[in-house]
């Protein structure tokens, strides 16, 4: 029975990194990809206990739950994003209540503002470019501090591109299975995000 409960787990996971793929390529923003590259599932047993584990950036699990802002006035006609979601990664058994960015203080007055540079191949990627008042371009350094300070202040929409799959894929599991094991989601943060083989 342990080498069926394998067997739909790897299912689960293909499942579901196949569906994540597929609602990131639905963005209609374009993106680096390298989030849709990591997005990996392996089914390790250690013992009795048998795991399904997801890999991705770390960044996948804010895009997919959404973070509040910590101040949307800070930006002009600025509105809060973040709202609660049933994502994955927040929750009793997920990472945290909810992901959310700080108050004001520190430097430039945003303290917990996500780093400029972060942005930097999105805006490559998308080609963006903006001017100033006078007319003139902005620097790319100077757009992706406006983006990250935007962000900050508003925070991000969720997605639940990786929860919504990873739910439809867990619903699938036969009965026999869901039956026969205690089977249960916990989210666990890794430091290490690359998935070693067996």
């Amino acid at each position: 029975m342990l080498k069926e409960l394998k067997k739909a787990l790897q299912k689960m996971g293909r499942e579901t990194v196949e569906g994540a793929r597929l609602n990131l390529n639905k963005d209609k923003s374009k993106s680096s990809g390298a989030l849709k590259k990591s997005l990996k599932s392996k089914v390790v047993q250690r013992g009795d206990e048998v795991d399904l584990e997801f890999w991705m950036e770390e960044y996948g699990m804010f895009l997919d739950a959404g973070v509040y802002g910590a101040d949307p006035s800070i930006v002009k006609k600025g509105k809060q994003k973040g709202k609660e979601t049933d994502s994955v990664f927040t929750g009793n058994n997920g990472i945290a209540e909810r992901f959310s960015y700080k108050s004001k203080g520190g430097k430039f007055g945003l303290k917990g503002m996500p780093p400029p540079a972060a942005f930097d191949s999105w805006t490559k990627v998308n080609n963006l470019s903006l001017k100033s008042k006078n007319g003139k371009v902005m620097t790319r350094q100077t757009l992706n501090f406006l983006i990250a300070r935007g962000v900050f202040a508003q925070g991000i929409s969720p997605t639940l591109f990786f929860t919504t799959p990873f739910i439809k894929a867990f619903k699938n599991l036969p009965d026999e299975i869901v039956n026969a094991f205690d089977i249960y989601v916990n989210t666990v943060l890794e430091e290490d995000q690359n998935p070693t083989k067996n």
